[in-house]
């Protein structure tokens, strides 16, 4: 009997460890999902290096020399037909085949959180140095123009008591909202003011939303007209009016609001010194005798971008004495 009983006693003992194991198993392995929040952060789009020794710090005369260019994508917009060009002190160094090509390169997602990236070579060759030199410092260029988008989803409180005359407890309140992690590209939205105003035409049943939307540069390039982007990589010229051009939509409750500015086709705003203010509002209004609540607000951003590296080289003549 005691003997019985002492098996029981260890069997459960076994039970209760595996039960345990299980458990604090179960613990270690519950992660929190990744949702689209998570992807759109930081200030990063295209990141572009030259590939190790290509080119290399020095090279002789009228060698041919490896180019490498790195591309990788760090935000959280796919880049669609982005155009990358090489350039060269013509004098001394020229490409092999031509110079410019195209990308398509994914960016951030739920599930792939470190984005796509690609690799572009090109062969060089250098040319004579001058008679008077022995050595003959030169500078190799690579330019990336590719169209990105920035994207916002929050929500905001639309309170209709616009003077503050309601007593009751209100669901929520109208408060203005920062973002210092940015949205997984290089223009950031930095700041939405959440105003309530009356209607213009006076009408005592509706409240006007209204936002007042704070973007910046925060990366390391420049920005660009969306239609103008190849043209960057091209060389064409082009006029102040083609840099630092963005595009806005906006949407609250999935209503477009009204970002024009003055007479304009389309909303868009102009980077001064990488900081620009856009004004949006939901022109039919909202109903004064609503509640206070929550609604969504969206805003995307449209815009080219272009950034340059470079990497410094040395040609060298060769010696015959």
């Amino acid at each position: 009997m005691t003997s019985q009983y002492n098996i029981q006693k260890k069997l459960i003992l076994v039970l209760g460890i595996l039960f345990l194991i299980v458990l604090s198993g179960c613990k270690g392995t519950s992660n929190k999902s990744i949702t689209d929040e998570d992807v759109r952060k930081g200030f990063d789009g295209l990141a572009m290096t030259f590939t190790k020794n290509a080119p290399p710090d020095k090279v002789f005369e009228q060698s041919i020399f490896p180019i490498g260019i790195e591309l990788k994508n760090k935000g959280a917009s796919d880049i669609v037909k982005g155009f990358l060009v090489m350039g060269f002190e013509k004098e001394y160094v020229d490409a092999l085949k031509e110079a410019k090509e195209t990308f398509d390169i994914k960016g951030k997602s739920i599930f792939n959180l470190n984005g796509d990236g690609e690799f572009k070579t090109l062969n060089a060759q250098a040319k004579k140095v001058g008679s008077q030199s022995e050595t003959h410092p030169s500078t190799i260029l690579a330019t990336a123009c590719y169209p990105y988008r920035t994207v916002l989803g929050t929500s905001v409180c639309i309170d209709t008591d616009v003077f503050g005359k309601q007593l009751r407890k209100k669901a929520c309140q109208a408060k203005d909202l920062e973002f210092t992690n940015g949205q997984g590209a290089p223009i950031a939205i930095t700041k939405v003011e959440v105003r309530m105003l009356p209607d213009a035409d006076n009408d005592p049943n509706k409240v006007i939303p209204h936002f007042i939307i704070y973007i910046e540069n925060k990366g390391n390039g420049e920005v660009v007209a969306e239609d103008k982007i190849e043209d960057v990589c091209s060389k064409k010229p082009l006029g102040f009016k083609d840099f630092n051009m963005v595009n806005i939509r906006a949407s609250l409750s999935d209503k477009e609001l009204n970002c024009n500015l003055g007479e304009a086709e389309k909303a868009e705003a102009r980077l001064r010194e990488k900081k620009d203010i856009i004004r949006c509002t939901l022109e039919e209004g909202v109903q004064s005798n609503r509640d206070a609540f929550t609604s969504p607000l969206k805003i995307e951003l449209d815009y080219g971008y272009t950034l340059t590296i470079s990497k410094d080289i040395t040609i060298e003549k060769i010696l015959t004495y």
